[in-house]
């Protein structure tokens, strides 16, 4: 059996930069693995079974996650697949694509199939945007689907409070929602130097997100959340992904720790730091 860390992810930037002809949105996006992950356990088995509470069966995208890899490497073979959720559903953290991205790392190694990060890549992107980035994690600027992925240097790791409300936000539909918008700001750039700098106030000063607005006049609670941030002596906020999870970036340690400790009575809020 092999147990993987699944990271849950922050995107620092995100912007929308256009329609493909497959129908996708294009993006630009840094993105960040932090502390916060759920556990993923595999062991062979003769067919494929996943065991995750309510998300238990073959719609968890790590069910989705093996039958690929034997589809693609034409093994045959099943696996038996345990997940101890903490990254919460729906909230842009990437949980769902985090666990299908250990199940892929865990199969490669559990079947000698030596695929790689890009071959393990390819199947990634078959099944979802954010899964390709997560096979490695670390930080990141994926562009297109999120399959061209530039990998950046995070010097020293990044403080977070990682808040969520209970209302779950649809990426379908916060997508559908973005093509009633003209985005034009892009951040990227500016979030790189100050990762590669380490400096926290210039990423919090960097910090984009095209959802924001559309997520806040959708699910109010985001903009609590945010607010709540803030008010917590946060450097920077923002929405994670299509939302309605938001994070705020903090000086140190402590004062995230802090953070944590004073919303977590009215908001799922845990303290993360970044994984590079």
């Amino acid at each position: 059996m092999i147990t993987e860390k699944a990271y849950a992810k922050l995107n620092l930037t995100l912007s929308i930069t256009g329609r493909l002809p497959d129908g996708y949105h294009s993006l630009e996006t840094v993105m960040q693995t932090i502390s916060l992950c759920d556990d993923v356990a595999v062991r062979k088995s003769d067919t494929v079974r996943v065991s995750c509470g309510a998300l238990s069966g073959a719609n968890n995208l790590a069910y989705k996650a093996a039958r690929a890899f034997f589809d693609h490497t034409g093994i045959n073979g099943g696996a038996d697949i345990a997940i101890q959720k903490r990254i919460p559903v729906c909230g842009g953290f990437g949980g769902g694509s985090a666990d299908a991205a250990a199940v892929l790392r865990a199969l490669d190694s559990l079947y000698g199939a030596r695929l790689g990060e890009e071959g393990l890549c390819r199947i990634a992107l078959t099944l979802g945007a954010d899964v390709p980035f997560l096979v490695e994690g670390g930080t990141a600027l994926c562009t297109g689907k999120g399959e061209n992925i530039r990998r950046l240097i995070c010097k020293t790791p990044l403080y977070y409070c990682v808040c969520a409300p209970a209302e779950g936000a649809s990426t379908a539909r916060m997508f559908a929602e973005s093509d009633k918008y003209s985005f034009y700001i892009r951040q990227s750039d500016a979030m790189a130097d100050a990762l590669q700098n380490g400096d926290p106030f210039a990423a919090a000063r960097a910090l984009h997100n095209d959802f924001t607005d559309i997520c806040g006049s959708l699910f109010p609670s985001t903009v609590m959340c945010r607010a709540a941030l803030m008010t917590c002596g946060a450097l920077g906020v923002s929405l994670t992904g299509s939302g309605s999870g938001c994070f705020g970036i903090f000086a140190d340690e402590a004062s995230a720790k802090n953070a944590e400790t004073a919303l977590k009575n009215d908001f799922y809020a845990v303290f993360a730091q970044s994984v590079v």
